[in-house]
């Protein structure tokens, strides 16, 4: 059986306080370049605000086309 990829979520936004919540493991000491991840988080979370789920039907769209082309043009 193969191993499965670790996953940790750094940050999220909660609509419902209107909150960007940031992990605890941001603060430990051996968090790869702490103050990067932080301020790609805070970004990638506040995209969240611009750019809400979007509902089609059934579907939710977490990153829309418009969140991925703001993400994608932000490293220019």
């Amino acid at each position: 059986m193969e191993p499965r990829a670790s996953r940790s979520m750094l940050g999220h936004f909660d609509p419902s306080h209107n909150a960007i919540i940031i992990s605890r493991i941001l603060d430990q000491p051996r968090a790869p370049a702490p103050v990067v991840a932080l301020e790609y988080v805070m970004f990638h979370e506040m995209l969240h605000l611009r750019y809400p789920v979007d509902h089609v039907a059934l579907r939710r769209r977490v990153h829309t086309r418009e969140f991925g082309r703001r993400r994608k043009n932000s490293h220019n």
